[in-house]
Order: structure tokens, then C-alpha cells, then sequence
């Protein structure tokens, strides 16, 4: 009987993300700027985003390097099996072959680790820095104002510019850390936030239709 399940050694995990947009006929259209309605630029994401992620969203190289501890994290499930659907080839009653890559093996149960892993590890860089130095564990929404900071003290460094750089560290993680613990022992509630709160921050959005 023939295996329905393909594996590949831990050893055959890719070494480098294949970026598409380098084999695309013509460029993907930008994401635009919901208030302004004109194409994002590098400059747009930093608010949200490090800048080491945006160079990869911008990037049109071919092979974009992964980082070592993230394939060492990777290997807590991956390489994801190759899956023969034999039973639905059956009930179709096809003479072809169908496969499935089984991303469902992962520990969330979805393949959205393999993004989430790699953002979490560039912005804990820059929280891990920050404690080192001020001696303060921030909390996890901060790492992303810490690095995007960082990243503009190191053009400063580069260009010789005097800067201010201002940013809102809110909060340090010691709570975060306690919340971490009580998950992984199975005390932490899940809290469903409310509809009616949802529905009004939505009425705050900007309309992105206005600026068409």
C-alpha cells in the first residue's frame, strides 16, 4: 500500500523565503493609504512595522534569507506533510492524483505561524535590545515603537542627522509574562470583546471610496 503522507527531513527546510514578485510579469499593484487613497510607500509602514519587514515587503529579490532561530523554531512543526487525499479521489471516482500540503500541523492549527514566527522575531530583536540596555522589559506592543525607533537612530547614524526621537514605551511586561504562564497552565480566559464596541470603532474608519 502506497504512503499518503510525504515527509521531508528537518535538514530540507528551506534556508531562504521565495519572494514571487521577481518572477512576476509586471509589478503588483501598491496597497494604498486608506486616508489618502495614494500608493504606501516605506515611509507609511514604519509606524507599524520594522524596517527589516518592510525591505522584504518592498523587495523584489528572489531569495529573502531566513533567519536561523526561526528555522530552529520552524522545526517545532515543520516540515509539513505532503497529503494524498485517497478517500476523495475515491468518492469522485477520478483516475487522478490529489495532494494537500497539510498546513493544519502547525501549533496554532493553521499556517499562519509561518509569517507570525519571523515578525515576532524581528521586533523581539529590537525589544531584547532595549531591555539589555535600559534595563526595562517592555511589553509586546512596544516592541514595535522600540524598533522603529532603532531604525531611525541608525539612519541618523548613517547620514550624521541630530534627531529627536520620541516614542511611547506603554508598558513594561512583567503582567504580559504572568499572562504567559497562566495560558500555558490553562488558567487564562478567553475574553470575547464586545460587538457594540467593535461596531463603533468601525464607525471611526476612514472611507476609502471618498478618496477614489
Amino acid at each position: 500500500m502506497a504512503d499518503k503522507k510525504i515527509y521531508l527531513s528537518e535538514k530540507e527546510i528551506p534556508e531562504a523565503w521565495y519572494n514571487i514578485q521577481a518572477d512576476l510579469p509586471q509589478p503588483l499593484a501598491p496597497p494604498l493609504n486608506p486616508k489618502t487613497g495614494q500608493p504606501l510607500g516605506p515611509e507609511d509602514l514604519l509606524a507599524i512595522f520594522p524596517e527589516s519587514l518592510i525591505k522584504q515587503e518592498m523587495s523584489t529579490e528572489r531569495w529573502i534569507e531566513i533567519p536561523e532561530q526561526v528555522r530552529e523554531i520552524y522545526k517545532i512543526w515543520r516540515p509539513s506533510p505532503l497529503k494524498r487525499a485517497t478517500r476523495l479521489e475515491k468518492a469522485l471516482k477520478t483516475p487522478a492524483r490529489i495532494y494537500f500540503k497539510d498546513e493544519s500541523v502547525s501549533p496554532a492549527g493553521s499556517h499562519k505561524p509561518n509569517t507570525s514566527v519571523a515578525q515576532a522575531y524581528f521586533n523581539k530583536e529590537a525589544g531584547v535590545l532595549f531591555t539589555r540596555t535600559e534595563g526595562i522589559i517592555p511589553a509586546p506592543e512596544s516592541s514595535h515603537a522600540i524598533r522603529a525607533a532603532i531604525d531611525e537612530a541608525l539612519k541618523c547614524k548613517e547620514t550624521g542627522e541630530e534627531k529627536c526621537i520620541v516614542f511611547c514605551l506603554s508598558g513594561h511586561g512583567h503582567f504580559d509574562m504572568s499572562s504567559y504562564d497562566a495560558y500555558f497552565e490553562g488558567n487564562l480566559t478567553d475574553y470575547a470583546y464586545p460587538e457594540e464596541k467593535i461596531r463603533e470603532a468601525l464607525k471611526e474608519l476612514p472611507d476609502i471610496k471618498e478618496n477614489r
